[in-house]
């Protein structure tokens, strides 16, 4: 087995003290080194093939190199296609990405956030389905880098990156209407979330923009999971006035169609439906899902950015929200009224 390397070695390689080696691995914003010194001592780390321990960085303060996800991801296949493009933006930076799934369940956040924070990972990026600015703030006022993403939590001074929600529903809803249908039911997420209201009020802004009437019985609230998508349009078929649904998710919507077809109807030829994340399997069902595609991997990179941004020490005092575009992938699902 190959000797590890250590850091005096090192500060020998490039004629430096074993102080300047360590202010250079940790980055520190107070720690001035040279550039000349700097690039000596980078040169020294790769001829050597030098690799820090991080355990013992992380026992001594300094940064670990390891990144906390606490994120619902087997509560939705579009967080696991998310949490892969983290995870690809973090090992591109020499990051590595402890992931944690909180299926949604917000005691399980706080238990992971515990077990990160004594890990010592370097920042927790974070998709809370629940948590409180007064939850937030106290994680924060200990120093640690929290990094909101997907789901804002309003008054909370953490950099968020997410997708333009309201955008994406106003996007999907027009697209509706632009296709002749005066009758569109809405199936929300769940509305303690800001996504989910950002979403619900797309739906309702682009039809009070058409002039056509919101009907409180065609806008049902779902939990983001397939199986509130399939019970709500079944209270949904009991009305029978409406020609489309709009789903807050793809999950949801693909609960819907199963809904629709479990009943003979068609789809697009009967009812036309739209969804929300453009989750990778969207354009490979049947048939294929009309949806509003999130940019997850640009999402991905802000997100990483931000960390950078926060670890530097340069970020602004007031955080800075990312708030990134949506698009409509048009695909199968929906047709033209005549």
């Amino acid at each position: 087995m190959r000797r590890r390397i250590t850091i005096r070695e090192v500060a020998e390689r490039a004629g430096v003290s074993i102080s300047t080696v360590s202010r250079v691995l940790n980055e520190k914003p107070h720690d001035y080194v040279k550039e000349e010194t700097r690039k000596k001592v980078l040169q020294a780390i790769e001829e050597l093939n030098y690799k820090p321990d991080r355990r013992a960085q992380s026992l001594r303060g300094a940064k670990t190199g390891i990144i906390g996800l606490v994120m619902p991801i087997g509560f939705n296949p579009f967080y696991e296609q998310f949490s892969y493009a983290i995870e690809n933006a973090c090992y591109r930076e020499d990051y590595g990405l402890l992931m944690c799934d909180s299926h949604g369940d917000i005691e399980r956040e706080r238990t992971y956030i515990d077990l990160l924070v004594r890990q010592k990972v370097d920042g927790i990026i974070l998709t809370t389905m629940g948590l409180k600015k007064k939850d937030l703030d106290e994680l924060i006022s200990r120093g640690i880098i929290v990094i909101l993403a997907d789901e804002d939590v309003p008054e909370v001074n953490a950099p968020a990156v997410f997708a333009n929600n309201y955008l994406g529903a106003c996007q999907a809803t027009q697209y509706l209407v632009d296709l002749g249908h005066k009758s569109i039911a809405f199936i929300t997420g769940p509305l303690s979330i800001l996504s989910a209201r950002d979403r619900l009020n797309g739906y309702v802004d682009t039809l009070k923009k058409n002039y056509l009437q919101i009907d409180e019985s065609l806008i049902q609230e779902g939990d983001y999971t397939y199986k509130s998508g399939y019970l709500a349009t079944k209270r949904l078929l009991k009305k029978k006035n409406f020609t489309a649904i709009f789903c807050s998710n793809d999950l949801m919507a693909f609960g819907a169609m199963r809904a629709l077809q479990d009943r003979g109807y068609r789809i697009p030829n009967d009812y036309s439906i739209v969804g929300f994340d453009d989750m990778y399997f969207s354009s490979i069902s049947n048939p294929q899902l009309t949806t509003v595609s999130q940019p997850v991997n640009k999402m991905a990179q802000k997100i990483f950015e931000a960390f950078k941004q926060e670890i530097s020490g340069k970020s602004p005092r007031k955080k800075i929200h990312r708030v990134l575009n949506t698009r409509l992938a048009i695909r199968e699902s929906c047709r033209k009224l005549t």
